[in-house]
């Protein structure tokens, strides 16, 4: 009777270390990404890429004088290179964040199913100095 206990406490353990814990920590390496995606907004700074910093925007009004018009176009077009740098700096993080979570979330994943050989082996190196 108490073989049969163990033998069906020791398999559902080993369903749980190593499938049900598995698909948890991948599902929250997913919602880690999901939550990049929207923390940094990804699809609206891809649709707004080339969108003036801020919506900042110069007119020239009314009449034709050159230097306005010229004012206002290197105006307008540096607040679309501001606007284009800062988008990018924004990427770069997100990269970044999704890189450092992926990382940290293949290392924990390996960890977490090698745990048991770890504990096995520190256990027998334990058993050399007693």
């Amino acid at each position: 009777m108490s073989i049969i206990i163990s033998m069906d406490l020791a398999s559902k353990y080993f369903k749980w270390h190593f499938i049900d814990k598995p698909k948890e920590i991948i599902q929250n390496i997913k919602n880690l990404f999901n939550f990049g995606l929207y923390f940094f907004s990804l699809k609206q700074l891809l649709v707004s890429f080339f969108a003036p910093w801020k919506g900042i925007t110069w007119e020239t009004g009314r009449g034709f004088d050159l230097q306005v018009y010229l004012e206002t176009f290197f105006g307008n077009a540096i607040s679309v290179v501001i606007g284009v740098m800062v988008r990018i700096v924004l990427i770069a993080f997100f990269l970044i964040y999704e890189l450092i979570i992926l990382t940290i979330g293949i290392v924990y994943l390996l960890f977490w199913l090698a745990l048991p050989i770890i504990i096995v082996f520190l256990l027998i190196k334990s058993l050399q100095y007693v």
